[in-house]
């Protein structure tokens, strides 16, 4: 009987792993707010991202404007601001007590956000 209860629950974990490995496209999974992990961070603005499913962000500043993303490029297009494009790698994480990562880097940046 444990056999088969172990079994029952090593299917169900595989099944729930492989799913977590499709995922959305990064337009939708980069949906949601991030925090910064580390507060030292030269780009305090950058600290605070908010995306939304309307391809609008803001920042910690406070400053609205859209995003794309293209391969693993993505770009801010700020209303008010010449447009930043930095490149990007979002780990998802498929165990729900770890949360996702977004990691932007470009010409002297790296900056580590955490899904808020």
């Amino acid at each position: 009987m444990s056999k088969k209860i172990l079994c029952v629950a090593l299917v169900v974990l595989c099944a729930a792993l492989l799913g977590a490995c499709g995922g959305d496209p990064p337009e939708v999974a980069i949906v949601g707010n991030w925090q910064c992990n580390d507060n030292s961070q030269p780009h305090v603005w950058m600290c605070t991202l908010s995306f939304d499913e309307n391809g609008r962000f803001v920042d910690g500043d406070g400053d609205w404007g859209d995003f794309s993303i293209s391969g693993n490029s993505l770009t801010l297009a700020f209303d008010d601001f010449t447009p930043i494009t930095v490149n990007f790698e979002l780990r998802r994480n498929p165990l729900p007590f770890i949360g996702d990562r977004l990691i932007l880097t470009g010409p002297d940046l790296r900056i580590v956000l955490d899904r808020a």
